[in-house]
């Protein structure tokens, strides 16, 4: 039951308390080029983690720790943040703020060290060249949406 005995229901709107007042989450889902974004963010986390296992397996057997080890956390950075930009509640955008973060940081910190040890199927291999780029400019794109579909954001441009 809600707070005026109501039923909550899916479409109910949970509200959060802020000071006296009660303020209701009524966002929508994405729609258009978010949810485009949202999908290709999502399919780049399995496309990464799925070389990234296969691999890892490899370098596992091959002795090779650290970089079956890197290799998988950069993996899991992407699924974390996936997760956390398409689930879109509080503690899920803070996970993905850090995870995208990272995800846009550790690329150019693999190729300013160089001598990481890092799968080349890895996401931050190589600032993201094997698969074109598109670990950083997809990070870049998720910390942007991040920034713009933050309720805060949105009730600022909306005049409240």
């Amino acid at each position: 039951m809600g707070d005026a005995g109501e039923p909550m229901g899916e479409s109910a709107a949970i509200p959060a308390q802020h000071g006296n007042q009660a303020l209701p989450d009524d966002r929508t889902t994405a729609h258009g080029w978010p949810r485009i974004l949202l999908f290709l963010l999502a399919a780049g986390a399995l496309i990464f983690s799925w070389r990234g296992v296969v691999a890892s397996t490899v370098a596992f057997g091959d002795g090779d720790v650290s970089e079956a080890g890197l290799t998988l956390v950069s993996d899991l950075c992407w699924i974390a943040g996936a997760v956390g930009i398409i689930h879109n509640g509080r503690r899920m955008r803070r996970l993905a703020w850090a995870t995208w973060v990272i995800n846009a940081v550790m690329p150019f910190v693999a190729l300013v060290v160089g001598n990481v040890a890092l799968d080349r199927v890895s996401p931050w291999f190589d600032a993201g060249a094997t698969y074109f780029y598109f670990p950083v400019l997809g990070a870049v794109a998720a910390i942007a949406w991040l920034a713009w579909s933050s309720p805060s954001q949105i009730a600022t441009r909306n005049g409240g």
